[in-house]
């Protein structure tokens, strides 16, 4: 089966399914402006949008033109970011057996703050698809309010590695509790807010408290200074980005708790890896996160910008190894059951086969 993929080879998503597509057996032929070596993926790089009007016609042609040369059995438009534009509402009118992906924020939250011109587009893209696959249940809803009537939307979450992301035998001790974060250091999030909890649970705590933060951005000099200027420069370790899955591993495995204070979030990856380590889960209850953290069971729900309900919820894990080993199993039994990658990538399959075949 031949598969047209529109996405960007830069971004680590698209990379990791079109990797996995091909494994399974599709010929991906991926439209990307930007490049990258992705083994068994035929990658043809064009240039997918431009501000200058008259470069946007043409590249739309030529995509036009490519399309017809490959002669796809399956057009999937992997993630809008890259394509939202009067250009591409031109380049996929007309085409047959097409799937849409949206990520989360290339579509929520839908609100006041898109313009016209956003909804218009978005409307119109994802009104063409035959099938529309989002990430979580949370997401389905939100492309729901760009829809004119009833569509078929799947959810697929993006499962995780469960043979790489395993767990390790954990044991309580009298020693210090380390609390992870493993996100880009960026508002969303929720980095600084994360700080202000740790300095509340650090000065309730009757256990020494450390923090261990995976991750890069923009914020990351701002928040080195907030630690110095909240008195926790000496309990706060900084790792760096961690680009493999066993480095990210090796970081849920080192860590007793992950805290996942995030402002907006339509998944979450990072509380399915940590889960799947065996890690409880302290998480903001918001977008969908609530559909991977079961409060009380894998971790707990906090609201987003809650400091002192995330930092209660940090000293109740902190001061509870019996607790944190429980959540923890449970965790990795509900990654085990729902968001197993294998499975996300054979549903994939599957929606491509139903097309193909309609």
């Amino acid at each position: 089966m031949r598969v047209c993929v529109i996405s960007e080879a830069r971004s680590i998503h698209t990379r990791r399914w079109m990797g996995s597509l091909a494994r399974e057996g599709c010929d991906i032929q991926l439209v990307s402006s930007s490049k990258a070596e992705i083994p068994g993926v035929t990658l043809h790089r064009h240039p997918i949008y431009s501000p200058n009007p008259w470069h946007q016609v043409r590249n739309v042609r030529s995509i036009r033109e490519l399309m017809r040369a490959l002669k796809p059995d399956v057009v999937h438009l992997f993630g809008l970011f890259s394509v939202s534009s009067l250009g591409t509402m031109w380049a996929i009118g007309g085409l047959q057996n097409l799937v849409i992906s949206v990520w989360g924020s290339d579509v929520a939250p839908a609100g006041p703050r898109e313009s016209y011109k956003e909804r218009l587009i978005k409307r119109h893209l994802l009104n063409q698809g035959e099938c529309l696959v989002a990430v979580s249940e949370y997401l389905a809803h939100e492309v729901e309010r760009y829809l004119k009537g009833p569509r078929w939307i799947e959810v697929i979450p993006w499962g995780v590695d469960i043979d790489v992301f395993k767990p390790v035998e954990r044991k309580g001790n009298s020693g210090a509790v380390t609390v992870g974060f493993a996100k880009r250091l960026h508002p969303l999030s929720g980095p600084d807010m994360l700080l202000k909890a740790f300095r509340y649970a650090r000065g309730r705590c009757k256990r020494e408290l450390l923090l261990k933060i995976a991750g890069s951005g923009p914020m990351e000099g701002q928040l080195k200074q907030e630690a110095a200027q909240l008195g926790l420069a000496g309990s706060v370790e900084w790792t760096g980005w961690l680009g493999t899955p066993e480095e990210l591993r090796d970081f849920y495995c080192s860590v007793d708790m992950l805290v996942m204070p995030s402002r907006r979030e339509s998944f979450g990856v990072s509380a399915v890896e940590a889960s799947a380590t065996g890690l409880p889960v302290i998480a903001s209850r918001f977008g969908g996160i609530p559909e991977i953290v079961l409060h009380g069971e894998t971790g707990l729900l906090v609201d987003a910008d809650d400091v002192a309900g995330f930092g209660e919820a940090i000293l109740l894990l902190a001061g509870n190894s019996d607790l944190r080993l429980e959540m923890g199993f449970r965790g990795r039994k509900r990654v085990e059951e729902k968001f197993d990658w294998r499975d996300s990538v054979r549903k994939m399959v599957r929606i491509y086969n139903k097309i193909q075949n309609i």
